[in-house]
């Protein structure tokens, strides 16, 4: 081939721009340095008002805070860690005595993470009242809309400083605390204010994806379906300690086996999606660091009480459940499980209210095979067919724990077939057509579940999956939402105990440890089903 000096410069500059183009793709394919959390699903907005997705609502507590942030502080005890809820965005919060159900905030001096030596940008009463509004307007559709409402009036701006928060009912400070942990956005967003409908301008959509918050980190890039990366605020010593790590990668790894690949590599350092039965076999990892902690969170059998009529036929199912031995090597330990002793986990007062009461909440319905038969004839579910299903995401560790239930349930003459859904689907038939018959479910939240736990009982209630329907119980509940008497609390969580326990909507299971993997990382203390809670304090060891 002849090449003239037109022809060679020319191949040089194609040249040149083919390793220009293949340099840039090496760098925008290139993993983000920081330290890196592999999860399963990336957030699909950061918006906390609106984010549905887990993992979103997870990484908000990375960008934003509440007037209360979810602490964790390490028990003496046992070495775990223990969930609180503390002052954040507020500096004060001051409780009328006169009605127990007006509180005042005073807020801190705290910058939101756009804010300039120029133009400081601080947050104000104002961006307080208008989250309030973002979350409980119907069109924004927010997953703590119900859980908000239930609780609070109204929320006022006094003054710039000065916030006040009505509650429907007086409340203790022990329950209002964590009400507060809602996260506070900025009614001023590039220079605009913000249309309390986050669903209908574009200035409002963008800032989903490019969010302005007042958390440890601020969002620094986001690779659609690979990873998001954050850096730390350095002014954040106003709420908490400044981050220990200059920037933290949440970065998307489906399968597992390649997740822990990546572990032991080092390529990624904390792995938040573990399987309970994988534990013996990582514990012999060479510098893998297993920290577990219990969530707030619980596994059980919802029952389709339309289909399921006679509450004698739904005792039998739960009398007839031994939960000690539903999964060998699992729910038989006596550490890192707790069971469910009705609608409550028997060791409720002890994580509640510590200082006040400590005895278990009782099993009134214990595992006794011979009433659970005389029990199923009676209510005439011996010799029914029923289909249990359960979402994919539990994976092998729900299609055991199904297949316990099933073999368990056939000793009272129940014929159960446990079908594996895909989550969508089970979403769909359990909390919005109500089409199953039995249903398990992991009922999970980092705010303290069993605080709303009557919307899963109250008649009409759209998270009544069951379709449970009783006056009696609804009044128990109206009065257990309404006191501020711890002792009454208490008397009433019994109650309420006791009357679930008769009607029986479901099979309540456990609650059990749940274990983050991590490498090369110190400072892990983790509570909750939301890790990054005390991810400030994360950091490399030496």
């Amino acid at each position: 081939m002849k090449m003239n000096k037109k022809s060679v410069v020319a191949i040089a500059i194609v040249a040149a721009a083919v390793v220009a183009s293949v340099v840039a793709v090496a760098v925008w394919k290139a993993q983000p340095k920081g330290m890196t959390v592999a999860v399963s699903t990336l957030p699909d907005s950061l918006n906390p008002v609106l984010e549905q997705n887990t993992s979103g609502l997870n990484a908000d507590e990375l960008v934003f805070d509440g007037l209360t942030n979810f602490e964790i502080t390490e028990d003496s005890s046992s070495g775990r860690g223990v969930l609180y809820a503390d002052l954040a965005l507020a500096e004060y919060i001051e409780q009328d005595t006169s009605d127990k159900k007006t509180y005042t905030v005073t807020l801190r001096d705290v910058y939101w993470h756009d804010s300039t030596a120029e133009k400081p940008h601080v947050v104000t009463a104002d961006d307080v009242a208008y989250s309030y509004q973002a979350y409980v307007l119907p069109e924004n559709n927010s997953p703590k809309r119900d859980y908000i409402l239930s609780f609070i009036e109204d929320v006022q701006a006094v003054d710039e400083k000065t916030v006040k928060i009505l509650f429907k009912n007086p409340i203790p400070e022990f329950r209002a605390y964590p009400v507060l942990t809602f996260k506070i956005i900025p009614h001023f967003y590039k220079g605009q204010e913000m249309s309390v409908n986050l669903r209908e301008g574009e200035n409002e959509r963008n800032f989903a994806t490019s969010p302005v918050g007042t958390g440890p980190f601020k969002l620094a890039s986001w690779e659609i379906g690979k990873w998001l990366t954050f850096s730390a605020n350095g002014l954040y010593s106003s709420v908490k300690n400044v981050p220990q790590a200059d920037s933290l990668v949440i970065k998307r790894t489906i399968d597992p086996i390649v997740r822990m690949n990546e572990l032991r590599k080092g390529s990624i350092n904390m792995i938040l999606e573990t399987n309970p039965m994988d534990r013996a076999s990582v514990a012999k990892i060479d510098n893998v660091d297993i920290n577990s902690y219990m969530p707030y969170a619980f596994y059980d059998v919802e029952i389709n009480t339309s289909l399921f009529q006679s509450a004698e036929g739904r005792q039998a199912m739960a009398m007839a459940l031994d939960k000690r031995n539903l999964i060998p090597g699992i729910t038989d330990q006596r550490d890192g499980v707790v069971l469910n002793n009705g609608p409550f986990p028997s060791n409720l007062f002890e994580v509640s209210v510590p200082d006040y009461y400590k005895d278990e909440v009782p099993n009134l319905l214990p595992y006794n095979l011979e009433k659970a038969k005389f029990l199923a004839e009676k209510g005439g579910i011996s010799g029914q067919n029923a289909i249990l299903i359960y979402p994919d995401s539990m994976g092998d560790f729900g299609k055991q724990m199904a297949e316990g239930i099933v073999a368990q349930l056939s000793k009272i003459g129940l014929n159960v077939e446990a079908r594996r859904t895909g989550d969508q689907v089970f979403n769909r038939m359990v909390n919005k057509e109500k089409s199953f018959e039995l249903a398990l479910v992991y009922r999970e939240g980092f705010d303290n579940v069993y605080s709303s736990m009557g919307a899963y009982y109250r008649s009409g209630s759209a998270e009544n999956v069951t379709g449970i329907a009783d006056k009696e119980l609804d009044s128990l509940f109206d009065e257990w939402e309404k006191t501020n008497v711890t002792k009454d609390w208490i008397d009433l969580t019994l109650k309420i105990n006791k009357r679930v326990s008769e009607l029986s909507p479901a099979l309540y299971l456990c609650s059990l440890q749940k274990d983050v993997y991590s490498r090369g990382l110190s400072n892990i203390l983790i509570a909750t089903d939301n890790p990054f809670l005390s991810a400030e304090d994360w950091k490399f060891k030496d």
